[in-house]
């Protein structure tokens, strides 16, 4: 066996077919009942089109005798052995002579001895001188033997057993009547192993080793010697009728009609289908049956009835063998009762009046076929009656992908996913709305390149189309593609979402906002950004109530998208006014928004709180641990420190010497201990008048800045280092902040001059001194003496939240 099938592989005859046969047999050619043929799958090399292929090594069938039973007539001829091979050729040459639907369609034959016309093969009436060393092959429509499918039914479904066997037998009975009236041939080997069964559960006549011509009537004048050589031996002996059992071969070909040997046969044949365990009927032949039987098992040929009427049985009278004729001669059907059927079939799918491998096998390539030759033509379109046949087609198209071909993606990507840009390409609202209502299952079959190529890109056009169901349903069918659409196709989604925003029609504005609301997870952060919230708030403002209402839901659904400052300043400035909104349910619901926002921004505030006290005590630690250090400068003042500072700058600048400054009046000044607390201090003794001023700047202040008053020690009054007053000037007093003093800290004895006017000093035109005597006078650069201030130490501005910051 290895040894032919190499050969088989690697000669150049079987490489012509346009079939790749697979090297492993589904039946080995010596299984019983195969006469010497080997089963293959074999798919077409340019369609991957399924196929079956039988093969047989003329050495091996030469080398195989034929051990059936003789008839009597055979046995006394003294005939030699015989052998599978011419029995085999006769097949060959029959099977691609014969077309009829119920006979097994032979796509392609080869004999590898002869693989062109330049060396021609004999025909039958030369078979013996074949040459026996090449290999015979016939690829024909998948199917599988008879006994193969019986035992592969379910014994559970007995219901559609019985209807689908009462179809394999109409199918048989047809054929035959093909044969008996227009070839005019008797099959004469009826039997299981004569029967193939393809998937759409259709019976096909095969196994023509002794078809012959019988009787004279017909003008046959068989049997012919072949007949009467082999089918002894080929036939199985309980197929045989009486007179060839008994080799009474004159007999048919004197008086037989030519149906004679098939009938009893196919009596025979009835009734070993139907007594098989699984073939629905509880292994008893339906009783309509059983009165035809015995006619048809007649002895003698000429009472035996012709077959035709066999079909009328009561027995082929159920919905199955009803919807399979209509599949079967639906191309020949008018257009109108093809329309009415094919809107009936997803009813008769969905109540399982026909199987699965019905609606795979024999529905869908009829749907293609028409899908084909209407939706991909423009002119075909424009009639109105084949727009209607493809409205019909499409729906039950997507219920037997969705029903049956979602469990095998292999058949989805064959027979569907070709046809999605032709159906895409109508342009039809009504095919296109057929689309759009089974988008989902697109979603789950389709890889994400086709999906963003073949579906997303052509079905756009429904987001500007007039008609506003077709928008709609667009939007709504859109959903389930955005987990695979790219960014550059998630980009443009955006841009048709902005605009249907402004449809004229309340719903596709609602829909849009809940759509916007479920697609925000999908987009990227500065898409996001751009489009969730001017879309809420603009659909917050929409005259329609349930739009208004999505619009607030959508923001509790993205509320995670939205910073706690967005939602402060941006979010519930539009929420808050729908809480007086005139619809009930939408003021319930912007509560509801508020609420959850507010519970949010009290955790943030708490947050922020928290943040500040562990700011702010650190910054208090650091003080007290530099409090007697000295020289330490600030980065910002703190609260008061400007009014603290002016007031501290003038009572120091303005005192003559050390010893009037610590007897100055009823001055009050405040100081910034190492705690950060403000602590009343002694008020200075009464002193001379301050100095009058020629002139005064912010750099003579020295704000911000050094002068040639500003030291090391001294930083001019408008620092913080000057808030601090020294111990030995303090006494008791109001803290500098009682309603007799000045605001900026002045004591009284300052007050009396320029009529009670501080600030009218300003205008003198007599040099300023930083002393009034010999005893306390200051040159330049020279400082007052006395206890050293104590060093504050100055916190970041950002540290220091006080208020003062914003002026």
């Amino acid at each position: 066996m290895a040894s032919w099938l190499g050969s088989l592989w690697g000669g150049s005859g079987a490489s012509s077919l346009p079939y790749n046969i697979s090297t492993d047999p589904l039946s080995p050619s010596t299984n019983k009942g195969s006469h010497g043929w080997a089963i293959h799958t074999a798919t077409h090399k340019t369609n991957g089109e399924e196929a079956t292929a039988f093969q047989a090594s003329k050495a091996e069938l030469v080398k195989t005798p034929l051990q059936q039973q003789r008839s009597q007539s055979f046995a006394s001829s003294g005939s030699g052995n015989l052998t599978q091979l011419v029995p085999a050729l006769h097949h060959f040459h029959r099977i691609k002579r014969l077309i009829h639907p119920r006979i097994l369609r032979a796509h392609a034959t080869l004999d590898t001895d002869y693989p062109d016309d330049s060396k021609p093969s004999p025909g039958l009436d030369a078979l013996d001188k074949v040459a026996s060393t090449g290999n015979l092959i016939i690829v024909t429509e998948k199917a599988i033997p008879l006994d193969d499918w019986l035992d592969n039914l379910n014994p559970h479904t007995a219901q559609a057993n019985a209807a689908a066997v009462s179809w394999g037998i109409y199918n048989i009975v047809e054929g035959l009547s093909f044969l008996h009236t227009q070839a005019k041939l008797a099959h004469g080997m009826i039997c299981p192993d004569a029967v193939f069964v393809t998937p759409g559960g259709d019976f096909k006549l095969g196994g023509f080793d002794l078809v012959t011509p019988l009787g004279i009537a017909d003008g046959g004048g068989g049997p012919t010697p072949h007949f009467r050589k082999y089918e002894a031996s080929v036939c199985p002996p309980d197929y045989r009728s009486p007179e060839r059992m008994s080799g009474r071969y004159d007999t048919l070909q004197q008086s037989a009609p030519v149906h004679s040997i098939d009938c009893y046969s196919l009596a025979v044949l009835i009734d070993y289908i139907y007594t098989h365990p699984s073939a629905g009927t509880n292994g008893q032949v339906p009783v309509p049956l059983k009165k035809a039987l015995l006619r048809m098992k007649n002895d003698s040929p000429k009472l035996r009835p012709r077959l035709p009427p066999l079909l009328k049985c009561p027995v082929f009278d159920n919905p199955y063998v009803k919807a399979q004729k209509f599949l079967d001669e639906v191309v020949s059907k008018p257009v109108e009762e093809k329309i009415i059927f094919l809107q009936s079939l997803p009813d008769i799918l969905n109540r399982g009046v026909l199987t699965e491998n019905v609606a795979i096998y024999k529905i869908l390539p009829m749907l293609v076929m028409g899908l084909r030759a209407s939706a991909g033509n423009e002119a075909a379109m424009s009639q109105d009656i084949n727009r209607r046949e493809v409205l019909a087609i499409v729906p039950l198209l997507f219920q037997i992908a969705e029903s049956y071909l979602a469990k095998t993606p292999e058949l989805f990507q064959k027979h569907v996913t070709p046809l999605v840009p032709l159906l895409f390409a109508v342009n039809d609202r009504g095919v296109r709305g057929s689309i759009l209502q089974k988008i989902s299952i697109l979603e789950t079959q389709l890889d994400k390149s086709a999906l963003n190529s073949s579906v997303f890109e052509p079905m756009c056009s429904g987001f500007t189309d007039s008609s506003g169901p077709l928008r709609e349903l667009t939007l709504k069918s859109t959903i389930v593609l955005v987990p695979k659409l790219n960014h550059a196709n998630l980009e443009k989604l955006v841009r048709y979402l902005v605009r249907l925003q402004a449809d004229p029609e309340a719903s596709i504005r609602t829909n849009t906002v809940i759509f916007i609301g479920k697609v925000a997870p999908h987009l990227t952060e500065t898409s996001r950004q751009k489009l969730i919230l001017p879309a809420f708030t603009r659909s917050m403002k929409d005259p329609f109530t349930p739009c208004r209402l999505a619009a607030l839901r959508a923001v509790i659904a993205c509320k995670e998208y939205f910073s706690q400052k967005e939602v402060a300043e941006k979010v519930l400035p539009c929420v808050i006014p729908h809480t007086l909104d005139g619809a009930n349910e939408v003021r319930a619901e912007a509560f509801n928004v508020v609420d959850t926002f507010l519970v949010n921004l009290r955790e943030e505030s708490k947050r922020m709180a928290k943040d500040e006290a562990e700011r702010m005590s650190a910054a208090t630690c650091g003080i007290g641990a530099e409090g007697g250090t000295g020289g330490a400068t600030s980065a910002a003042p703190s609260s008061g420190s400007y009014l603290t500072g002016i007031s501290s700058w003038m009572g120091s600048s303005t005192e003559p010497t050390a010893s009037t400054s610590s007897a100055s009046g009823a001055q009050r000044t405040t100081s910034s201990t190492s705690n950060g607390s403000l602590t009343k201090l002694p008020a200075p003794q009464p002193g001379p008048a301050a100095p009058k001023f020629s002139s005064l700047t912010l750099s003579d202040a020295q704000v911000g800045g050094s002068s040639k008053y500003n030291t090391a020690d001294d930083s001019g009054g408008w620092s913080d280092d000057d808030d601090s007053v020294s111990p030995q000037n303090n006494s008791t007093g109001g803290g500098g902040w009682d309603d007799d003093d000045d605001a900026f800290g002045m004591s009284p004895v300052n007050k009396t001059k320029g009529d009670g006017d501080f600030f009218a000093s300003f205008d003198s035109n007599k040099a300023s001194k930083v002393g009034g005597g010999k005893a306390g006078s200051l040159k330049p650069g020279m400082k007052l003496k006395g206890k050293a201030k104590p060093t504050v130490t100055k916190l970041p501005a950002s540290d220091l939240l006080d208020g003062w910051d914003d002026f």
